[in-house]
């Protein structure tokens, strides 16, 4: 599906972005993998080399960080590495608590890392995308993106952000031959949970303390879900499709039906706000 592609994946050390990595490259592509974490990334490299006999590169960014990410951007430039997709996926909980309580310096980190690494990433590397065929960016969108998730305000309120930004995105890209997407994963147990655990009941809010446990437990949602939709979203044969923030464990993606929707109505899979212009009752 993804034959002689090359894809760039930030947080792909761990979690659901080394995951993706690991399909993308069973699929056929090579991929730059991308974390803050240099040891992680050689070991995620040296895992990954077992899937593929192909070496596939790695670099160290904190996406976060302008400099940095334009930085690499030069690096692209100098090495002259073509690419064709940019996969979205670093992210992290940051500040837990009440918004009257938290450190509002982890909460800036955190608007920092989750919605403007998305953007840099997007306009720094995105731009330097090169192919004949249709060009991709997937992002990542996480709890409190669709609904409201209270006590994680920081991580909640940079998600919905990073929807409504590959909605512009998509707009804006749209005469370049791009499609750019957003991806909900739903609860796959990675680290990022052991947060929670340590927030306590009380920091964390005790219904999502306790679904937390509950889902650790049971196993949450293979990440391989996300893997399969992003693979999908990386190939031609999602061409057309942009602009939406699609369910990994709940959206009928591999269907006909819904891929149909998802070209033909601008309205599907996108934040709305529910009202009588388009929801009303039928008499």
């Amino acid at each position: 599906m993804l034959e002689n592609k090359k894809i760039v994946i930030t947080g792909a050390s761990q979690g659901i972005g080394f995951v993706v990595a690991k399909k993308c490259i069973a699929e056929g592509a090579d991929v730059i993998i991308i974390s803050r974490n240099e040891k992680e990334l050689r070991q995620a490299a040296d895992d990954l080399s077992l899937v593929s006999s192909r070496k596939q590169q790695y670099y160290q960014l904190d996406v976060g960080d302008l400099g940095k990410v334009q930085q690499f951007a030069s690096w692209l430039r100098e090495k002259k590495i073509t690419f064709e997709g940019l996969v979205n996926c670093a992210g992290v909980y940051g500040s837990i608590g009440k918004t009257t309580e938290v450190d509002l310096a982890e909460f800036t980190k955190t608007i920092q890392i989750n919605l403007l690494g998305t953007v840099y990433m997007c306009s720094c590397v995105g731009r330097l995308m090169q192919s004949e065929k249709r060009k991709k960016i997937v992002n990542y969108s996480g709890g409190g993106a669709a609904t409201p998730f209270p006590h994680y305000s920081a991580y909640a309120s940079s998600k919905a952000a990073v929807v409504r930004f590959t909605e512009n995105l998509a707009l804006e890209l749209q005469n370049d031959g791009i499609d750019v997407n957003c991806i909900a994963p739903g609860f796959v147990v990675t680290r990022l949970h052991q947060q929670t655990l340590t927030a306590g009941m009380t920091t964390a809010g005790a219904s999502f303390y306790e679904m937390t446990k509950k889902q650790i437990e049971n196993g949450g949602i293979p990440p391989e879900k996300a893997a399969d939709l992003n693979c999908f979203l990386l190939s031609e044969l999602s061409d057309g499709i942009t602009g939406k923030f699609i369910s990994a464990p709940w959206d009928p993606w591999q269907t006909e039906e819904f891929q149909k929707q998802m070209r033909d109505d601008k309205d599907a899979a996108t934040l709305r706000r529910i009202d009588q212009k388009t929801f009303f009752k039928k008499s």
